[in-house]
């Protein structure tokens, strides 16, 4: 049987959470002969053989051990190695449930057009979503409402486009290459769509959830990134991010919180100007 997908994880420093994806992986309901599992291992000391030994009679797993830092060429290691016809970028620390392979899978095929398929963030137990309302509708995605619409831990692609290593943790600026991913995407002219029928699950991550530092890195990569791609629909999805950015800030102002908000303003007007 042939590998139809091609689960793609860089891992740096994780062990317990890359043991609980890996488990997630082994109790698809999909037969483990179709999927493959590349991980990409940019550990120094971190041994992640103990896990490989676990998984390995479980799933296919193709260890790769890289001396290189960088999620973003990380990624594009994993690319060139893939077998299969469809490439999924899971975080070490997230979960699938035990059907998101077959979901995508299922989706992709009945809708041969598309090609690139996001899903949402989602917490089965407790029923909410995960870093931001997602929509319980089908979106084609657009320069206009990409920035609602995707997550990149729920990618699902037939495309082999690499990723800008240039962005991404541990590279000049510590992230932005998902957002440079979907949008690149979208101004080639493949058809990308977000669907709730894909499920994938993470932590909750949201500006209050992380660092001032988080806060400000993620913020400064999405105002780089607008900044590379710029055009108009760009520039006015920037500026309602800052307006939106903002309101929370004034809402928030006294509270310990508003300072997370006042770092995602700067970060954003930063990176935007490549301060």
């Amino acid at each position: 049987m042939s590998i139809e997908i091609s689960l793609i994880v860089s891992t740096y420093g994780r062990y317990h959470e890359l043991d609980l994806l890996l488990e997630s992986f082994s109790q698809q309901d999909v037969s483990p002969d179709i999927f493959e599992v590349i991980i990409i291992d940019q550990n120094d000391e971190l041994n992640l053989q103990p896990l490989i030994l676990k998984y390995n009679e479980l799933i296919n797993i193709n260890h790769c051990k890289v001396s290189v830092k960088g999620l973003s060429k990380a990624k594009n290691k994993g690319v060139d190695l893939a077998k299969g016809r469809i490439l999924t970028f899971p975080d070490d620390d997230c979960k699938f449930y035990p059907n998101t392979i077959s979901a995508a899978l299922g989706y992709l095929a009945a809708n041969p057009s598309v090609d690139v398929a996001y899903g949402k963030v989602f917490d089965r137990v407790t029923g909410l979503n995960v870093m931001r309302n997602w929509s319980n509708d089908e979106n084609k995605l657009s320069l206009l409402n990409f920035s609602l619409n995707y997550s990149a831990i729920t990618c699902f692609t037939r495309l082999k486009i690499k990723f800008d290593e240039n962005y991404g943790v541990g590279s000049p600026i510590a992230s932005g290459e998902e957002l440079d991913y979907v949008i690149r995407a979208i101004e080639s002219g493949f058809q990308v769509v977000y669907t709730p029928i894909i499920e994938v699950w993470h932590p909750e991550l949201n500006v209050m959830s992380m660092t001032s530092k988080k806060a400000y890195n993620y913020a400064y990569g999405y105002g780089a990134i607008m900044r590379k791609n710029l055009n108009l629909p760009i520039f006015f999805i920037f500026g309602i991010s800052l307006c939106y950015q903002g309101i929370r800030f004034l809402l928030s102002i006294f509270s310990k919180d508003s300072s997370k908000y006042l770092m995602a303003i700067k970060g954003r007007i930063y990176g935007f100007l490549k301060i």
